[in-house]
């Protein structure tokens, strides 16, 4: 078996399960209720940018890996960006996200006030803005990001400008940005098990729920995830030789994290795990339930 069918198989898995799992996200959290507004949109905006990295993988780089299209891959520099575009959505709405939370468990009162749904679409907006303009900035310096068939991961143009560009441009911003991620997250965790110690003695127990907890542990989760997968793309995989380990340093590991994004937003809302589950069990016992039993003289003839 070839490398390339390998790699195919691999970033088609992958990608079904992260295009499931996002527009999932996408199309119906807004029918859980119980989702504060301001926290859905942002979970549904960063779901936006998970979505646009996966259905790329799925619909443009499994075909170009599986039939080797030669179109896709001189032009493999235009997709990059599509999904760089995809991250960059994506990692700023967990930083929104983050503030969210923090807001929801630090000032519960407040919470609803501070973040109002005109605000939210607001955030929204800019943040995809700035996310589109930067990575126009990045195309508009030349600097090219294509795919290696060689060790199956986009990889840019070797040049002093790109490699600053890349270093700062890229790994620098994501870098600052997790780490003020996961700072939020860790004092969010301070507060609520403050709150939940306060709980044995007031009515603070009203404030801070296990639905919110839920939503906060989401948070913490993806933040972890792409604090790992950029150590793994750009300090640790620089290091090791082999094309393999590269690859699931990487390619599988830029493309896991999207995926697994849609479904840490799904298993840690319970409402909307219900929701998901019970519709997907009734679409496949539907067929099952038409048949119905047969009688005792249909079984006969």
């Amino acid at each position: 078996m070839s490398s390339d069918l390998i790699v195919g198989i691999i970033l088609l898995y992958i990608s079904l399960l992260g295009v499931f799992a996002n527009w999932t996200v996408l199309l119906f959290l807004s029918k859980v209720s119980s989702v504060h507004k301001s926290f859905g949109s942002l979970t549904r905006n960063q779901s936006l940018g998970d979505a646009i990295q996966t259905t790329t993988v799925l619909f443009v780089v499994v075909p170009m890996v599986f039939f080797d299209i030669a179109i896709l891959k001189e032009n493999s520099n235009i997709i990059s960006f599509v999904m760089l575009f995809g991250y960059e959505v994506s990692v700023l709405s967990h930083l929104l996200l983050a503030c969210n939370r923090l807001c929801a468990v630090a000032s519960p009162l407040k919470y609803h006030q501070l973040y109002s749904q005109k605000l939210t679409i607001t955030m929204i907006i800019i943040t995809n803005f700035y996310a589109l303009a930067s990575i126009l900035v990045f195309f508009a310096s030349g600097c090219k990001y294509y795919w290696s068939s060689e060790l199956h991961m986009f990889m840019y143009h070797v040049s002093n400008s790109c490699v600053n560009f890349s270093f700062y441009g890229i790994f620098c911003k994501y870098l600052v940005i997790i780490i003020i991620v996961l700072l939020i997250d860790l004092f969010s965790i301070y507060k609520a098990r403050i709150l939940f110690q306060q709980a044995h003695i007031d009515n603070t127990s009203k404030q801070v729920n296990k639905k919110e907890m839920g939503l906060l542990v989401q948070t913490c989760l993806q933040g972890m995830l792409f604090s790992i997968e950029l150590v793994c793309y750009f300090i640790i995989s620089p290091r090791v030789e082999d094309k393999w380990a590269q690859f699931f340093l990487t390619t599988f590991a830029f493309s896991t994290i999207h995926a697994c994004d849609g479904f840490i937003s799904i298993i840690c809302n319970k409402d909307f795990r219900t929701l998901v589950f019970r519709n997907s069990f009734s679409i496949l016992s539907a067929p099952l339930s038409k048949v119905g039993p047969r009688s005792e003289s249909q079984i006969q003839s």
